[in-house]
């Protein structure tokens, strides 16, 4: 007798069929105790014990449940796959869907080579906030901050003239380059002049820049550590005069408030400068405010400006450079005030933008050690909105005119 194997069952050559009666349980499912026995056995269990029939009756076309009703409509929902092939003749067919699921995917299902697509539209991302919020109130909060510590720099300024040494008894103190180089008194009015360049060209170029009012915030904070260090350095240490030949104001014998208050505003209306006349105090040694400035504005031009303006950069760099020789010519300062200026300026600089450009550094840690600095709370203040590096987003014009929008548009795409 020949046989030939097919899934769930085998069939006699003698035309009867032998049917596996699998050995699990039966929870009341779709099949039924009113089927005949043999459509019951029939599953996918067919290497099971088996049991041979003579004949395997006809089975009903409609479904029934364990209770010998019709199916349900819940109960042939069960029954269906989840994404059905649709066919010609299901094109009209309706399946039914949970309103959840509904209103969840919100689907439109597109039939094509027998395949039932359904597209799920994605939500448009929304940005609460700007990466690059301008805050205009904390720009001009830290200017103030800056005239108040540039004013307690005057403070110390006129408060250590009347403690100078007398020039009389004691002459400058031994240095490398002044012992060596005589005094070119022409040479600090070059240095200030270059300093006066300098700075207002930067404040051009810093306008603009696309996100200027956070590159000023920088830059006001910067000079604000920059000048309470400065005004700290000056009144502890009084060094003698640097120069034999720079004129300086008399001494007072009694120093009133009222007398301080008329030298600071007699610096301030002069800016710091001597060129104009109205820096005739001295004392203000270490460490040098025109390097300071030098090294500050050659920083911050290079810093937001495109690389690609390298040529500017270089110009700024050889700029500095010629200003912080003059004042050495001049015997301005001591050596050893530039040397001090020219660290103190780009590690603070270097220290500000390192948190500033990394947002894991803008958080208290113990691994976090540039996080001591005491005025580290006062930076997250300032600096907490700001996401990472502020672009070189440069030119970009702060007026309302179309014009110079449309050619530096153009200027930047080139």
């Amino acid at each position: 007798m020949i046989r030939s194997a097919t899934f769930g069952r085998e069939e006699l050559t003698s035309g009867a069929l032998m049917v596996l009666e699998p050995k699990f349980t039966d929870y009341g499912s779709i099949t039924s105790a009113d089927l005949p026995q043999t459509q019951q056995h029939i599953s996918s269990h067919a290497l099971l014990s088996p049991r041979s029939v003579l004949s395997l009756p006809q089975i009903e076309d409609e479904p029934k449940t364990s209770k010998g009703k019709n199916m349900s409509q819940v109960d042939l929902y069960q029954r269906q796959p989840l994404l059905p092939n649709a066919s010609k003749n299901d094109k009209n067919k309706e399946y039914f869907i949970d309103v959840e699921e509904e209103d969840i995917l919100q689907h439109k299902s597109n039939t094509s080579n027998g395949h039932t697509r359904i597209e799920m539209p994605l939500p448009t991302p929304i940005r609460e906030e700007p990466r690059y919020p301008q805050e205009k109130w904390k720009t001009f909060f830290a200017f103030l901050i800056t005239i108040i510590s540039f004013i307690l720099t005057l403070l110390s300024l006129s408060l250590v003239h009347d403690r100078l040494p007398d020039r009389e008894k004691y002459g400058p103190l031994p240095d490398i380059f002044l012992d060596n180089i005589p005094a070119q008194d022409w040479a600090l009015d070059v240095s200030e002049y270059i300093i006066m360049v300098a700075v207002w060209l930067m404040i051009v170029i810093l306008v603009l820049h696309k996100h200027r009012f956070i590159v000023f915030r920088r830059m006001f904070l910067i000079l604000t550590l920059l000048y309470m260090y400065r005004a700290i350095t000056i009144f502890v240490t009084v060094m003698p005069v640097s120069s034999k030949t720079y004129y300086c104001s008399p001494k007072s014998n009694q120093t009133t408030s009222l007398e301080v208050v008329k030298r600071i505003v007699q610096l301030f209306s002069g800016f710091g400068l001597s060129v104009n006349g109205k820096h005739t105090y001295c004392g203000d040694y270490i460490y040098s405010g025109h390097t300071v400035v030098l090294v500050f504005s050659y920083l911050f031009v290079s810093e937001y400006t495109p690389k690609k303006l390298y040529l500017l950069h270089w110009a700024y760099g050889l700029l500095a450079a010629v200003g912080v020789v003059m004042v050495q010519l001049s015997h301005g300062h001591y050596t050893v005030d530039i040397i001090i200026a020219y660290y103190v300026t780009t590690r603070i600089f270097w220290i500000y933008h390192t948190l500033a450009n990394n947002s894991s550094l803008k958080q208290h840690s113990s691994n976090n050690y540039l996080g001591r600095c005491w005025w580290f709370p006062c930076f997250l203040y300032f600096e907490g909105k700001v996401n990472g590096p502020v672009p070189r987003q440069w030119p970009d014009w702060p007026f309302p005119s179309p014009l110079p929008r449309r050619f530096l548009a153009k200027s930047r795409e080139s």
